[in-house]
């Protein structure tokens, strides 16, 4: 009878600390989820001064992740009845929502309307841009990319001399060339199967790595190409830099009269960014991937946070027959593959 009574005793004792440990765990729960919205909730207020302050432009390029993680903490705190960290959780999803629509929704221009049937067919363009990331070893992948793909133009950033000599087998596939070295001896190279016409540095600040303007010959017409890679703004003196040169960059592209043009490059921002917006405008250019869906281009090692920050910016005449992600060639980025029709 003393047995039986212990264990009696026993499983009353553990029907007791259930509930305990649930309320423990719901506490723990609720915290950490609590944690995660009033940082989510910082996070969104920093990117209301994204046009102000450097940090507020590097929290407002992962809208997409805030609303994501706030609608995950708004589903548990209803769950779990807690309505007013569930309402919280809402508003910050609604917010970083709206803020990320008007980018999400743009939509490329009309087509041109064929006002005659005796219309030359266009002219096909494609160009690579690829940030090669000058640590990384997997040359073959990069090379096999670019056979693959057979762009008539190529754009790569982050080139040291140990990059050159690796691919140098691919350049020379590529009869017009032009290359920068910097400060740190990584450069822009610039390869093109179309004759080039006036190949030099282009005068953006970009003292690491010196940005190309150049002009392509396209079935003697002529496209003018700016390859640039700016500043990585991860303090405020370099992000400061990186708004001058997309300034620079903006001023260069207005001094082009008269030829179509095409931006492309690793720009260190996403088009969540007041300063890209401002650069757009500025520039009088579009984004060739608009219309073509949301394409994070890094980091390619934490593919939850991806954003884009490498892009081709075109005169708003030009048609863009597609825009999309190369595969991943062991860089932090990903390459991106623009086709035009000229």
């Amino acid at each position: 009878m003393e047995v039986s009574g212990s264990l009696a005793e026993h499983g009353a004792d553990n029907e007791s600390d259930a509930p305990q440990e649930r309320a423990a765990r719901t506490r723990l729960i609720v915290g950490a989820l609590a944690i995660l919205t009033f940082s989510l909730l910082a996070a969104t207020l920093l990117s209301m001064m994204a046009s102000r302050w450097w940090l507020g432009d590097l929290a407002v390029h992962f809208p997409l992740q805030y609303v994501a993680l706030a609608l995950i903490a708004f589903l548990v705190f209803v769950g779990l009845r807690r309505p007013v960290l569930a309402a919280l959780a809402l508003g910050i999803a609604l917010v970083d929502a709206l803020s990320a629509a008007p980018v999400l929704a743009t939509r490329p221009p009309p087509e041109p309307r064929l006002v005659t049937q005796t219309v030359e067919p266009p002219i096909r363009l494609r160009m690579v841009a690829i940030n090669v990331l000058y640590r990384n070893r997997e040359h073959a992948q990069v090379g096999e990319f670019l056979r693959r793909e057979r762009p008539d133009v190529v754009a790569l950033m982050e080139m040291n001399d140990r990059w050159r000599r690796a691919l140098a087998t691919v350049a020379r596939e590529y009869p017009y060339r032009y290359e920068t070295k910097g400060s740190t001896g990584r450069g822009v190279s610039l390869w093109s199967r179309v004759p080039l016409r006036d190949a030099g540095i282009l005068n953006v600040e970009a003292h690491r790595e010196p940005a190309i303007r150049a002009t392509l010959m396209v079935a003697n017409r002529p496209l003018r190409l700016f390859a640039v890679h700016a500043s990585w703004p991860m303090a405020p003196s370099s992000a400061a830099l990186r708004n001058r040169q997309l300034a620079l960059l903006a001023r260069e592209a207005r001094a082009t009269q008269g030829m179509p043009l095409v931006v492309i490059g690793d720009l260190n921002i996403s088009p969540f960014s007041p300063h890209f917006q401002r650069l757009l405008k500025d520039s009088r250019l579009r984004s060739a991937a608009e219309g073509f869906g949301w394409q994070p281009t890094w980091p390619t090692y934490l593919l939850p946070a991806g954003i884009q920050i490498d892009h081709a910016l075109i005169t708003p005449t030009l048609r863009v027959r597609a825009f999309r992600r190369g595969p991943f060639t062991g860089s932090d980025h990903r390459p991106i593959v623009l086709d035009l029709a000229l």
